[in-house]
């Protein structure tokens, strides 16, 4: 009975911190991650991780699927194909070359330094979409590049965390371990091709039973057993999830309500449990003057690489600025692929990082979270009050 009471406690909190955040213009991730602060070991100390580790892992596989539902169909988003990709490129690129470089000042492996690469330059596409919209500027040409940049991030990101996190889970650069997971993720997307035949058969047979929600049980086994599929060929079960999601969206299912249905469990109480786990973890004594340090240097090169590939896509002095500020946005890509590191193992079954780098490398990233939400919202402030200003006086 006190495993239920906390968790309805940890949930009702979630849903309290993430109503402020958003009443004062910060996302609601930074909600749910303060409640888990709260109730975890730095302060109140009444939940640990492991008391909702399972509901956080579902959050994650359904956030993926989520998304890729979501993105499945992104030919639309796309025709800018070439200003996209530059944006998309220059803003991942940049972040990437500035962490290596302030990890190699601070004596950092390079193993362990690839994956805190990876965990800082991902950006978040939810938050750069609600931060367009908040600036009014979806309808516009820098506001539809950065729609696509979302889906492009989203794609560049699995295909680095991929290579990542395989390279870690080998332990170093062997070309006949190498070529044995390439050849195996190359079978797994085959099987992907192949299903992108098959599942639209599948849908079509089951709309046709007559049990209730027949559809919704289908999707959400298909979720689970792509997932484990995934990881059964040297992928994580997210990115098996994030695909499903695509298939899924192509099928009639994509023609139908399930989207709202599976959002509304999936933001009701997985998702949120999940960045409540987040919260749960962090520890402030983990935070160091490196940790300061890159995140200043990561969001400083994110900004400069975003505002030069505005400057080669033509665009003016304030859109540049505007695609600078959204491209800054961290939150749940960061924090899954840190969750993910923390407790990476290796071919041999043991933790791909020693347990102090990876609470160093997950409170990094939980600081970036934070700072590149803190400074967004008030350069949006400032972009609405310069332009509102310019307006009037116009």
């Amino acid at each position: 009975m006190d495993y239920i009471l906390n968790l309805i406690l940890l949930l009702v909190a979630a849903k309290l911190f993430g109503e402020v955040s958003e009443r004062v213009g910060f996302p609601s991730v930074l909600g749910y991650i303060f409640a888990g602060v709260i109730a975890g070991p730095m302060l109140l100390n009444f939940a640990a991780p492991h008391d909702i580790a399972v509901f956080a892992e579902l959050g994650i596989i359904l956030m993926l699927f989520v998304t890729g539902f979501q993105q499945g169909n992104v030919d639309e988003l796309m025709k800018d194909f070439p200003a996209i990709m530059r944006v998309s490129i220059l803003g991942f690129v940049f972040p990437f070359i500035a962490a290596l470089i302030v990890g190699f000042a601070f004596n950092i492996p390079l193993n362990y330094l690839l994956l805190l690469a990876l965990i800082v330059s991902a950006t978040d596409s939810g938050i750069t979409i609600r931060s367009i919209a908040s600036v009014n500027m979806l309808a516009t040409r820098a506001g539809k590049i950065m729609l696509g940049v979302t889906v492009s991030d989203g794609m560049m990101g699995l295909i680095a965390f991929t290579a990542v996190i395989t390279y870690l889970r080998i332990g170093g650069i062997d070309l006949f371990e190498m070529g044995s997971v390439i050849a195996m993720i190359a079978v797994f997307m085959g099987l992907f091709l192949a299903m992108q035949r098959i599942v639209p058969w599948l849908v079509e047979k089951i709309e046709h039973l007559s049990v209730e929600q027949a559809e919704f049980s289908f999707a959400f086994v298909f979720m689970i057993a792509v997932g484990l599929l995934a990881e059964q060929f040297g992928l994580h079960g997210i990115i098996g999830a994030f695909l499903a999601g695509t298939l899924l969206a192509r099928s009639r299912i994509g023609q139908t309500q399930f989207i709202n249905k599976i959002s509304s469990i999936s933001y009701a109480i997985f998702i949120p449990l999940f960045f409540v786990w987040t919260g749960l973890l962090l520890n402030l004594s983990d935070i160091t003057f490196m940790s300061f340090v890159l995140v200043f240097a990561v969001l400083a090169a994110n900004a400069i690489g975003a505002y030069w590939a505005s400057i080669m896509n033509g665009m003016s002095v304030r859109d540049r600025l505007m695609t600078s500020l959204t491209m800054l946005p961290r939150g749940d890509v960061n924090l899954i692929i840190a969750s993910i590191g923390v407790t990476l193992v290796d071919l041999n079954g043991n933790l791909v990082l020693p347990k102090e780098v990876g609470e160093l490398f997950y409170s990094t990233a939980m600081l970036l979270v934070i700072m590149a939400a803190l400074i967004t919202f008030i350069g949006l402030k400032v972009f609405v009050k310069t332009k509102g200003d310019t307006s009037a006086n116009g």
